[in-house]
């Protein structure tokens, strides 16, 4: 069963692209560069390259075997004519507008340039098909002339058996232009009106994503700093350093041994965070075995302070080498004893959980914190600073890969889960 999950969970997810690019076809791969560039002009003109050889075949096919008499090389310029001006139509507007694009104009001068281009390229496919049309070959134009001249004496067409007169130099007229236009619409299509239409969508999306990099690159830089000057008076908040101390000072006159105790966990605590409050940013990761350890001695100093909290931290060993941003986790436990249990009458439990799980078809690593505190109601929904700040590292580490997700407990309190892609959770060593 398990098999099978397997298989349906891997035949239905998204190729790679570095795989999706090795079938894609040559119009499909134009579409992962830039408009008019010249990688993008280059699979463009391939995609036209099969059409454009079975059409000059069609036309060498009907040259060969449509046409006799000394003027058959009037009906293959003809031909010719035809062919250059659907190639013209495909090919030459988009050569010129990639010509204009790599001088590097300014943004709107590089459009109008791009712009004349195109229709430049337009207006010489319609010459090249103006010359393919029949009347420019000799037979044609003679035929044309002798139906004038029957149309002058009023006689009659014996071949179709209708009056010439009936056809009106109007009804000629509308028909040519109504042609024309039906060629210039599909020249302007062949031409690239819909890449010039993508070309300024794309423009616009590539400046908006220009910008969103810049400021996340900000951001990141500011989040970089807040955790190195605000770290320890947010990670080791004075007023936890006082109560401890002050605990210490306490236990010491009235039971050594619980000082000493206290003390010890204090320690280990340090040992644990000092480093990572001293991290410059060359190591943006820690292992998860190292953020439960300091788990463990903070939760152990605020037993000390709360005799009713109790505590459990439970994780697989086989992930205790797999890296975690850095005092993430630990802030979630923090959240939970300074908004959930010391404001609460009574027993408490603060439960920590590493596990591996599957979330939407992906195995992740799971980081669970879960307490039986007083929960939202006397703190709001879970939106504040340290959550918002927890959300945006992760979003700045893995995009949408990872996420923060707070809930209500059964038994009252806040579970709050952080989902790590496993396959990013690499070995620190």
């Amino acid at each position: 069963m398990a098999q099978r999950f397997d298989h349906v969970v891997a035949t239905e997810q998204a190729i790679p692209n570095a795989i999706a690019g090795k079938f894609g076809s040559w119009g499909s791969r134009a579409q992962q560069y830039p408009v008019f560039s010249q990688t993008w002009f280059k699979y463009r003109a391939l995609s036209y390259s099969v059409p454009m050889v079975f059409l000059a075949l069609i036309l060498i096919v009907a040259s060969i075997f449509g046409h006799d008499g000394l003027r058959r090389w009037f009906y293959y310029l003809a031909e010719l004519s035809a062919w250059l001006s659907v190639t013209a139509s495909l090919l030459l507007g988009r050569w010129l507008a990639v010509r204009i694009r790599l001088r590097g104009w300014p943004g709107r001068k590089e459009a109008l340039g791009i712009t004349l281009a195109l229709c430049l390229g337009i207006i010489v496919a319609q010459g090249f098909f103006w010359f393919s049309q029949p009347q420019h070959i000799p037979t044609v134009q003679a035929e044309m002339e002798r139906i004038e001249a029957l149309k002058a004496t009023k006689k009659i067409d014996t071949e179709a058996g209708v009056p010439v007169e009936k056809k009106t130099d109007k009804d000629f007229v509308r028909n040519a232009v109504i042609n024309q236009l039906l060629i210039l619409v599909l020249f302007i299509w062949w031409g690239g009106s819909l890449d010039l239409i993508d070309y300024f969508k794309q423009r616009h999306a590539l400046q908006e994503a220009l910008q969103q990099q810049e400021i996340d690159r900000y951001k990141k830089e500011r989040n970089e700093a807040e955790l190195r000057l605000s770290v320890l008076a947010s990670q080791i908040e004075p007023h936890f350093l006082f109560n401890t101390l002050s605990g210490v000072r306490s236990a010491i006159l009235s039971d050594p041994a619980r000082g000493v105790a206290i003390i010890d966990h204090l320690v280990d605590y340090l040992r644990s965070t000092i480093p990572q409050m001293r991290d410059d940013g060359a190591n943006a990761l820690v292992t998860l075995d190292a953020q439960l350890n300091a788990i463990r001695a903070y939760l152990g100093v605020i037993h000390f302070r709360i005799p009713r909290l109790s505590f459990s931290v439970d994780s697989d060993p086989a992930l205790a080498e797999l890296t975690i941003p850095p005092l993430m986790l630990i802030s979630l436990v923090e959240n939970a004893v300074k908004h959930g249990i010391e404001l609460k009458k009574g027993p408490v439990h603060i439960a920590v959980t590493a596990k591996r799980a599957l979330e939407n078809g992906a195995e992740v690593l799971a980081l669970c914190v879960s307490d039986n505190g007083v929960g939202f109601g006397a703190t709001g929904s879970g939106s504040g600073i340290g959550l918002t700040n927890i959300r945006e590292r992760l979003k700045q580490l893995y995009g949408n890969r990872a996420s923060l997700l707070l809930e209500t407990n059964e038994d009252g309190g806040v579970l709050a889960r952080i989902f790590l892609p496993v396959s990013l959770a690499i070995s620190a060593i």
